[in-house]
C-alpha cells in the first residue's frame, strides 16, 4: 500500500509539474504575441526602442544595435576600445561580431532571448556583458570568471543557437537553470507601459481635435 501510495503522489507531482510548465510556456507565448501584435499597431521603431529602453542597463550603448540585429536576424558589430597602458599610445579597439543563427524573430521573442541571457549571465556575476560575453550567451561560448586559483570558466550553448536546434523557450530555461517567470513579468509590463502610452496619446489626440472642432463651430462667417 505505501509503494502504491508513493507511486501514486509521483505520478501526481509529475502531472502537475508538465501541467505548470505548459501553463507558464502559454503565459510566454501570449505575452510574445501580443509584443508582435503592438508592434504592428504601434509601429516597429517604437516597439524596438521600448525593448532597447528595457535592456539598456545591461547592454548600455549597445542596446539598440543588439535589438535590431536580433530583430532582422543580422550580424551584429560590437566594439570594445581598451585605453592604452602607455601615455600618447593608441587604444586597442576589439571587434565582436554576433550573427544570431535564428534568422529574424518577432519582436517577443527578442525579448525573451536578450531575457534569458541577462538571467544566466547574472548567475555568473555578470550583470553588463564585454561583446565577447553577450556572445557567449547569444550563441555560445565560454566564459572565465574569477582570477588566479579562484578562475572559473564555463561552457555557454547559446540562447539563440537551442532556439535555432528547436528547442522551446521552456527547454532552453531549463537547459540553462533559469525561469520563465521574470521573463512572462518583463513583457507583460513592456506590453502594458505601450498600450497604456498609446491610450493616452489616442485621448490626447481626441481631446485635441474635439477642441478644434467646437472652436471651429463658435466661429461666425
Amino acid at each position: 500500500m505505501k509503494i502504491k501510495a508513493i507511486l501514486g503522489a509521483t505520478i501526481l507531482a509529475s502531472g502537475l509539474n508538465v501541467q505548470a510548465f505548459a501553463d507558464t510556456t502559454s503565459a510566454l507565448n501570449t505575452e510574445a504575441s501580443r509584443m508582435n501584435t503592438l508592434a504592428a499597431s504601434h509601429g516597429e521603431s517604437n516597439v524596438t526602442g521600448k525593448i532597447s529602453g528595457t535592456f539598456n542597463s545591461f547592454l548600455g550603448s549597445d542596446s539598440t544595435a543588439v535589438v535590431t540585429g536580433l530583430r532582422n536576424g543580422t550580424p551584429i558589430t560590437l566594439t570594445t576600445t581598451t585605453p592604452a597602458a602607455t601615455s600618447g599610445a593608441a587604444p586597442t579597439v576589439t571587434t565582436t561580431v554576433i550573427t544570431p543563427p535564428t534568422g529574424k524573430m518577432g519582436h517577443g521573442n527578442v525579448f525573451t532571448s536578450l531575457a534569458l541571457a541577462k538571467q544566466q549571465l547574472g548567475q555568473l556575476g555578470i550583470s553588463q556583458p564585454t561583446p565577447d560575453q553577450l556572445q557567449a550567451a547569444l550563441t555560445g561560448g565560454t566564459i572565465t570568471t574569477g582570477t588566479g586559483a579562484t578562475a572559473t570558466t564555463t561552457q555557454l550553448q547559446g540562447v539563440l543557437t537551442m532556439r535555432s536546434q528547436g528547442m522551446g523557450w521552456g527547454q532552453i530555461a531549463q537547459k540553462q537553470g533559469t525561469k520563465l517567470g521574470p521573463v512572462i513579468s518583463g513583457l507583460k509590463s513592456a506590453n502594458q507601459q505601450m498600450t497604456t502610452t498609446n491610450a493616452s496619446s489616442t485621448g490626447s489626440q481626441s481631446t485635441s481635435s474635439s477642441s478644434a472642432i467646437v472652436s471651429g463651430n463658435g466661429k461666425s462667417h
